[in-house]
């Protein structure tokens, strides 16, 4: 990766932006028309900061603390920031709305760069029991929102601003919330923001749930108040039906990375590994070859629900097939887990040792990585996830501890 003295810039001749619009030009049936963008408004090729294995870290709600440094030493190279929401003000104007102290953030990158310890660093949109972007702007409008918003903290506080976003909507405690449901309108807000994001030089990742992009199910459904797919806690009404999927299938190349999150309450992981008792490792293994292969998904719901959800659409992108064939490359897809913290919660939220999932990195059929949540939980339960997971993922030396 790039070191974090300063920002990648490339001038606009240089060959890497042209590659990336004709990418998202041309890039199948879920390319968009090419984006035009000034020299100054490209960032540089962003994504080329990724490691090649990845551990993931999200920082928790509004966090920032020396655990950040502490799990970069031990393993994190991808940091997550959480969160910012897309609403609109008093005014009727769009504005990024964050809870975090980004002056606190500067510093961590500084003292990062002093290290040596090379990070990517997004920031996270959404999360749960949060808002949902305001469809009153289109994507392309809270792309420039949001990029104004990341180059004035960059300049405010001092350092070289988020390398790009996380996709972290989702649902609702409250059953009656309109925010238990990702309509097609929301969908193609971020689909729009993330494909001008994307072709600006920016990181682009989402961070679904599992029932939100689940091989097990073979329908796309808005709702997010849905039963367990598999046959147990019929009594949990939380989760989704391929959401994300449809983002998958109209704007394949505008994400760099997905998070799958197995913790996602009573998931279907949690199922097959601790009521089947499947070796983790193997279940790992054998979800990875399923997503990077891909699975039909029924979409005929998003295409009525797309006809009256128009107003905002920058192009036609292509006209979505009733069923169509998902799928998310294994060099794309980061394995979400959960912290020491999941071991308190009676058998809700799955816990896997990173102990039991060393086999499941095999040479061609592995996930690009590792995620977690979070970061500020280190430690808890005596569980300390990015040492152990770079204890055999090896993506920085071993600390002296």
């Amino acid at each position: 990766p790039a070191t974090l003295s300063k920002p990648l810039r490339m001038s606009p001749s240089n060959i890497v932006r042209p590659l990336l619009l004709l990418l998202l030009a041309v890039g199948g049936r879920g390319a968009s028309r090419s984006l035009s963008l000034s020299g100054s408004d490209f960032v540089g090729n962003l994504a080329a900061r990724l490691p090649k294995k990845i551990i993931l870290g999200y920082a928790d709600w509004c966090k920032c603390d020396q655990k950040i440094v502490d799990a970069a030493e031990r393993g994190v190279n991808v940091l997550v920031w959480f969160n910012v929401n897309l609403k609109k003000n008093a005014s009727g104007s769009p504005f990024v709305q964050s809870c975090t102290d980004m002056d606190c953030v500067a510093e961590v990158h500084k003292e990062l760069e002093i290290q040596n310890l090379p990070i990517v660093s997004l920031i996270s949109i959404g999360g749960w029991n949060s808002p949902h972007p305001d469809t009153s702007f289109s994507g392309e409008q809270w792309y420039e929102v949001w990029h104004k918003w990341n180059k004035g903290i960059a300049e405010k506080h001092g350092f070289r601003g988020f390398d790009g976003i996380d996709w972290d909507i989702e649902g609702n405690d409250d059953q009656d919330s309109m925010y238990n449901n990702l309509d097609t309108a929301t969908l193609n807000l971020m689909g729009e923001m993330s494909q001008h994001a994307k072709s600006a030089g920016y990181i682009v990742a989402m961070a679904p749930a599992q029932s939100y992009l689940s091989v097990a199910s073979g329908t796309w459904s808005g709702n997010m108040k849905h039963k367990p797919v598999k046959p147990w806690h019929n009594e949990f009404s939380y989760h989704g039906r391929n959401n994300y999927a449809y983002l998958i299938a109209k704007y394949p190349a505008a994400f760099d990375l997905v998070t799958l999150q197995l913790y996602e309450g009573w998931s279907s992981a949690n199922y097959v590994i601790t009521q089947t008792q499947q070796n983790p490792a193997d279940y790992i293994k054998h979800l990875v070859a399923q997503m990077d292969q891909g699975w039909n998904v029924d979409f005929s719901e998003a295409i009525e629900s797309d006809s009256e959800h128009s107003q905002h659409r920058t192009g036609d992108f292509f006209r979505m097939q009733a069923v169509q064939r998902v799928s998310v490359p294994r060099e794309k897809l980061l394995i979400g887990l959960a912290n020491g913290w999941a071991k308190d919660t009676e058998g809700k939220f799955l816990f896997v040792s990173p102990a039991q999932l060393a086999d499941s990195m095999v040479d061609g059929a592995s996930p690009r990585g590792f995620s977690f949540w979070n970061i500020q939980d280190e430690g808890k339960n005596g569980v300390l996830l990015a040492k152990e997971l770079n204890d055999f993922m090896r993506v920085r030396p071993a600390p002296d501890l």
